[in-house]
C-alpha cells in the first residue's frame, strides 16, 4: 500500500494543528484560573536566546501554509506572506482555525504530482537548499513541524 504524499502533508499538518489548539486552549484555561496574564504564557522561553511560544506558533502555522502553497508550485518570490500577528491565546487558535483551512484546501492531485520537482529554498543568509516535493515534505517539512509543535509543548509545560 503507497501513501500518498498529499495524505502524509496535509495529515500530518492537520494532527499537528489539532494537539497545538489542545494545547493552547488548555494553557488559556489555566492562564484563566490562576488569574496570570495570557502574555505570561504566550511570552514564555526556554532560553533567553530563544523566539518564544507566540513566535512558535506564528512561525509554524506561516511554515504550514507556505508549505502548502511550496507544494503546489508556487515560486518561492510568490509564497504567501503571513505576519506575524496574535497576541491572545483566541487570536493564536483563531490562525491556527484559518492556517489549517488552507492547507486543507490544497489540491491533493497538485501535490502528489510534484513530488518530483525540484525547486531551490533559503535556509539562512544567502543559503538556498535544492530539494524534490517529496525529499521537502519527508525531510524538512516534517520535522520543522514537530520540532516547533513540540517547542510549543514544552513552552507550555514548563
Amino acid at each position: 500500500m503507497t501513501t500518498a504524499l498529499s495524505q502524509i502533508f496535509k495529515g500530518s499538518t492537520a494532527q499537528a494543528f489539532r494537539g497545538l489548539t489542545t494545547i493552547l486552549g488548555k494553557a488559556k484555561a489555566a492562564a484563566e484560573a490562576a488569574g496570570t496574564a495570557e502574555e505570561a504564557y504566550l511570552g514564555a522561553r526556554l532560553f533567553p536566546d530563544m523566539n518564544d511560544l507566540k513566535w512558535q506558533v506564528q512561525m509554524i502555522t506561516e511554515f504550514a501554509v507556505r508549505g502548502a502553497a511550496r507544494m503546489t508550485g508556487v515560486a518561492t518570490d510568490d509564497l504567501p506572506d503571513m505576519p506575524m500577528e496574535g497576541d491572545t491565546f483566541d487570536a493564536l487558535m483563531a490562525r491556527v482555525a484559518d492556517c489549517a483551512a488552507q492547507v486543507a484546501a490544497t489540491d491533493n492531485a497538485t501535490i502528489d504530482g510534484n513530488a518530483g520537482m525540484t525547486f531551490s529554498m533559503p535556509v539562512g543568509p544567502e543559503q538556498t537548499m535544492e530539494l524534490d516535493g517529496e525529499t521537502y515534505v519527508l525531510s524538512f517539512f516534517l520535522p520543522n513541524l514537530y520540532f516547533h509543535i513540540t517547542t510549543a509543548y514544552n513552552l507550555l509545560r514548563m
